[in-house]
């Protein structure tokens, strides 16, 4: 598990804190859940402009539900 420290503005301190505990998350867990958003999203739109296909697996009981 990779460790590593990020400075942001107070502002979105704040505002990430608050999303976390509205989410019912942990700062961290829901700074992981954003991140892998995020990632996951960039990657879809690259394959989609080269006209692939992404697969990937959110754990969902139905496969059909990982086509991206």
């Amino acid at each position: 598990m990779g460790v590593f420290t990020v400075r942001i503005p107070d502002d979105l301190d704040s505002d990430v804190r608050k999303a976390a505990a509205d989410s019912g998350l942990s700062v961290n867990a829901y700074m992981v859940r954003t991140l892998r958003r995020q990632v996951v999203k960039e990657a879809a739109e690259a394959q989609a402009a080269i006209g692939g296909v992404l697969l990937v697996d959110t754990g969902a009981a139905d496969p059909a539900e990982d086509i991206r």
